[in-house]
């Protein structure tokens, strides 16, 4: 469950705090033009990876590469689509000579809608474009790299959300849509056991520009961080590079070599309180 629009924080760059970690890994990250995608790509050139970056906006997409140089390589595609998917793990392979790590990122969400808010028509729409992002371009972009990251003996980091493990923070596509997220990484990671480690990054609210699917009208999720950062027990509402960390951690083979098929929840303890139960954190 991501939500809001970028901030100057989520758009920096840093020095890298541990260079070493991903030094020799090749990176392919879906969803790279702003946000999540934009803040991981952005940590993983700081630990010292090679990134593709997909994106559908191929505008956005140029502003979070250029700077990083000949670290990172924009590739504009459609994750939904088999052919944009081959093409980008083609891109890391002829540029980079191989594929490491893969982060299926890119989503959408349904603004909480609940099935009575639905016309038939507005229903059908939204359930495919949903789906097709959420589920199958994790799917087809995962059958697309399968074969480059069993050669690296790779890592597959997807994101998931709080909406993959509990209802209430989405709505009727978007939390199905999370949890089927979530099932397909678990088989995964039994289907490729000793070949490719693949874990889930079940993310809270964080401040992103995640927009809803356009059969719901394409904007933005309704909350801000001020307002989420009284209705979760830190106080604080999340930016990407508070969470590009967890991806880079489990990426690496130093760190994250103990885990495959785990669920790393990162949601500022949202859980704890739930959707309905609002406890004030300031005034």
């Amino acid at each position: 469950m991501t939500s809001g629009s970028d901030s100057p924080r989520s758009g920096s760059h840093t020095e890298p705090a541990t260079p070493a970690r991903l030094g020799d890994r090749v990176a392919l990250v879906t969803g790279a033009g702003s946000g999540i995608g934009a803040g991981v790509v952005r940590r993983f050139v700081d630990e010292g990876a090679r990134v593709v970056a997909v994106e559908r906006d191929g505008e956005r997409l140029d502003q979070v590469v250029e700077p990083l140089g000949d670290r990172a390589v924009a590739v504009r595609g459609d994750v939904t689509d088999p052919g944009d998917c081959r093409r980008a793990v083609e891109v890391a392979v002829d540029r980079f000579g191989r594929l490491d790590v893969l982060v299926p990122n890119a989503g959408v969400h349904d603004q909480g809608v609940t099935l009575t808010d639905l016309t038939t028509e507005q229903l059908v729409r939204a359930y495919e474009e949903v789906f097709a992002v959420n589920v199958k371009g994790v799917l087809l972009m995962v059958h697309a790299a399968v074969d480059a990251l069993i050669r690296a003996r790779g890592s597959i980091v997807v994101t998931g959300s709080i909406s993959s493990l509990a209802p209430g923070f989405g709505g009727v596509l978007y939390v199905p849509s999370k949890h089927a997220v979530l099932g397909l990484a678990r088989q995964l990671a039994v289907d490729l056991a000793g070949r490719v480690r693949v874990n889930t990054v079940a993310l809270g609210y964080v401040h992103t520009n995640l927009v809803a699917s356009s059969a719901l009208g394409g904007g933005p999720a309704l909350l801000q961080p001020d307002q989420v950062a009284r209705r979760i027990p830190t106080g604080v509402a999340p930016e990407p590079a508070d969470v590009s960390g967890i991806y880079a951690m489990l990426a690496s083979d130093s760190d994250g070599s103990a885990l495959t098929g785990s669920v790393i929840t990162v949601d500022a303890g949202q859980l704890l309180w739930g959707p309905v139960n609002h406890h004030p954190t300031g005034p």
